[in-house]
This record gives C-alpha cells, structure tokens and sequence, in this order.
C-alpha cells in the first residue's frame, strides 16, 4: 500500500470510529481534541503517517477560512446591541492589551525572536476558541450575561488576530534570505485589507440576499441552502485569491455581514449544517496535525522558557487584561476571575502555528519557538479547561444564584455557539 494511501485509510478510520462513539466517550471526558491529538502523537510519531507540507497548508488555509466564516456568522450583532458592554469590551480593550503584554513577555524570554516573532507568537496563541469552550457557554447553570458575553469573545477574536499574524509572518518572511515571498490572499496591507472588507461586505450581503429570495420564492430546498452556505467562504476565499484582497479577511467579514443580513441563515438551523460538519471534519485533522507539531516542537527538548510563556498567556495575561477592561461596569471578582479563566486556546492556534510553519524558512530558528510556544499552550488548556470546565461552571452557578449577583443577572441574548462543534458536549 502506498504511503498516501496507508494515511487516507488511517484518517478515515479514525474519523468514522470517533463519528460513531463519540457521544459515549465524552461521558468518560475524552474530547476531540485529546482524542485526535493524542491518535496524530503516536501515529506521525511511529512514522505510519506522513503528510506533505503542501497539504498541510492547504488544510489550514481551509480550516482557517470556514471557522473565520463560521464563527462570525453565529454572531448576532442585532442582538448584541441589547447587551454589548461586556463582549465589546473583551474584544476592544481586552484582547489588545492580552496581545501587547504577551508579545512583550514574549520579547523578555525569547529575546531572539525579535519585535516580530514577538507579535507573531502573541497573537497566534491569544484567540480563545469557541468549540473548547463549549462545556461553559452550554452550559446553564451560568449567568446566560457571563455565557453570551464568552461566546462573542471566542467568535469574534480569532478574526481579530487573523491580520497581525499574516503581518507578522509576512515581515517575517520578507526578512529570511530563502523565503518565497507570501502569497497576496496570505499578504496584509492596505490594499489586500480593503479589498478583503470589500468583498466580505458584498459577497456577505449578497449571499443572504440571494438564498433568502431562493428560500421565500420555493427555488430551493434546505438542503440546496445548506450547501450554498457552505460554498459562501470559499467563494470569498477564491475572489480574494484573484482580486489581490486577504481571503481571511473576506471570509471573516462576509460571516459577520452573512448572519447579520440572513433570515434562512437564522430561521433554520439545517442551513449552516453542512458548514458545520464540514468545520467538524477539518478541525479533527488539525487536531491530528497538531500531534505532529507537537513532536516536532519538542524533538530537541522543551525549554522552560516556553512552558512559562504558556502558563503565563493562560493566566495572568489573559485574566489580567480582562479584569482591567471590565473596570467600571460592576461586576464582582468571580465573574472577572471566571470570565477571564475560561480563555481556552484550540484551533485557530493551531493554524496560526501551521501557517508559520510552512510559510517561513525551514531552518529559521524562530519556528522552533514559535512551535514550541502553540503546541505547550495548546496542550495545556485542552488539559486545564477540559478538567475545570464542567466543575467551576457548577461552583459560579451555584454562587451566582446563591448571591443574586445583579450585574451578572441582568437580561440578555442566550449564546448561539456553533451546534456541530459542540455537538459532543450536549
């Protein structure tokens, strides 16, 4: 059997395996990501696996594309006016500052890797990931303020991050002597910036014009709607990619005008399925990846330096800037501390650390921080969040309604997380 298809039949039987238990084993507190990882340690590890980095970029950019997309397009931001402090906070003040202290803690214990690799590490593992944090937002013993306000964050932050990790890796790569110059659908300047809101908005707006109508008019069915839906960011993607725009850019934009303008989008819910399962499919087998990252990080040994960048970015550096962007609206030392613990870091970390990988020069010595720093981060909150998720949720529930905590009690929108990838968590 060939080596290409020795790793087809071996990612297909992981995938159907875990597709028909996965309900079971989640009783037993085994979750996608340690499942897949943990397969893509020992598998890639023993050399039964092998995937090219051509495909491993591909992969990423695609996965990257439908979350951005995705992740935006479950944002309501009609009913995120009736209680915007919270999240806009998080994602105004917050974010930027967990960014900025991180990129400096960062420049204090890997000095070598400069201004930029600085940046390109903080932002590449700040982004919370919503599918992680699905045990929280789901759950409802927890002020449904506190769960929206997490929701938002995860959905929204990661296409925050997106342009400073393509610029940073685009200095990057303009500084190696043997890099190939990025992409333009990889570039980050005013031009491909614009051109990607341009063609976010339009394509955004457009789309939810043309399957509503197809919707009320009876031209489709839920099925033909799903599958537009699903085509939507690649589209984008693709017209990006042609016109000199950032394909990130557009399909983050285009998710965010696309479930703001559409009806079908928000009446059914069989609509965004096929988007769903496909994000489900391709966030498995970054996960897988992501064991294959990890080996590779840690081939020459950890450094201490990166197992406190990760422990610090995990804590003081994310509940830090999140205490100090919550100053003045009330709520109660629980609630920061809760709101800025459940940060969790997943998938588009992970991109973030595929892009680097195969976007700069093989023998850079950036990339084994760079590396090193995302799978230890990673590692760690798949194991912390996992663990604490359920038990914390309880305890701050229990508190919440013991103390009728006004603040947090105020009325709000209930969180629409993505129904596929928290699908295991229900």
């Amino acid at each position: 059997m060939s080596t290409e298809g020795l790793t087809i039949t071996v990612l297909a039987v992981l995938l159907i395996s875990w597709s028909l238990v996965a309900r079971r084993v989640d009783r037993w507190g085994l979750t996608p990501p340690i499942a897949f990882l943990a397969a893509g340690v020992v598998l890639i590890g023993l050399n039964e696996v092998e995937l090219s980095r051509e495909v491993a970029k591909l992969l990423a950019e695609v996965t990257l594309v439908l979350v951005l997309f995705h992740d935006a397009s479950t944002v309501r931001l009609a009913d995120l006016r009736r209680d915007p402090w919270i999240a806009v906070r998080l994602l105004a003040i917050g974010f930027p500052l967990a960014v900025l202290a991180t990129a400096a803690t960062t420049l204090w214990l890997l000095p070598a890797a400069g201004l930029a690799g600085a940046v390109l590490i903080a932002a590449s593992i700040t982004p919370t990931d919503a599918g992680l944090g699905a045990p929280t937002v789901l759950n409802p013993v927890v002020p449904v303020r506190v769960r929206r306000a997490l929701n938002v964050e995860s959905g929204l932050n990661d296409g925050l991050a997106t342009p400073v990790v393509l610029a940073m890796l685009g200095v990057l790569a303009a500084q190696g002597e043997t890099a190939e110059p990025l992409p333009t659908v990889l570039s980050v300047g005013a031009v491909p910036l614009l051109v990607g809101l341009g063609l976010g908005l339009g394509l955004g707006l457009a789309g939810a014009w043309l399957i509503d109508r197809s919707r009320d008019h009876s031209w489709s069915s839920v099925r033909g709607r799903g599958l537009a839906v699903l085509l939507l960011p690649g589209l984008a993607f693709g017209l990006a990619e042609v016109t000199g725009g950032n394909g990130f850019i557009a399909a983050f934009v285009g998710g965010l005008v696309f479930g703001r303008a559409s009806v079908a989008n928000e009446m059914e819910e069989a609509v965004s399925e096929p988007l769903e399962i496909t994000a489900d499919l391709l966030g498995y087998l970054i996960w897988f990846l992501a064991g294959g990252l990890l080996l590779n990080a840690l081939e020459n040994g950890l450094r201490w330096q990166w197992l406190v960048l990760a422990l610090a970015a995990l804590t003081v550096l994310r509940i830090g800037p999140v205490a100090l962007s919550l100053l003045g609206l009330g709520l109660r030392a629980p609630t920061v501390l809760f709101l800025g613990w459940f940060g969790p870091r997943g998938l588009a970390t992970l991109v973030f650390g595929l892009l680097a990988f195969e976007e700069l020069v093989p023998d850079d010595p950036l990339l084994a921080d760079v590396a090193g720093v995302i799978a230890v981060t990673v590692l760690i909150s798949v194991v912390a969040h996992g663990v604490s998720a359920t038990p914390l949720s309880q305890r701050y529930g229990a508190w919440a309604a013991r103390t009728h905590a006004p603040i947090e009690r105020e009325p709000s929108v209930e969180p629409m997380p993505s129904r596929g990838r928290t699908a295991a968590h229900q």
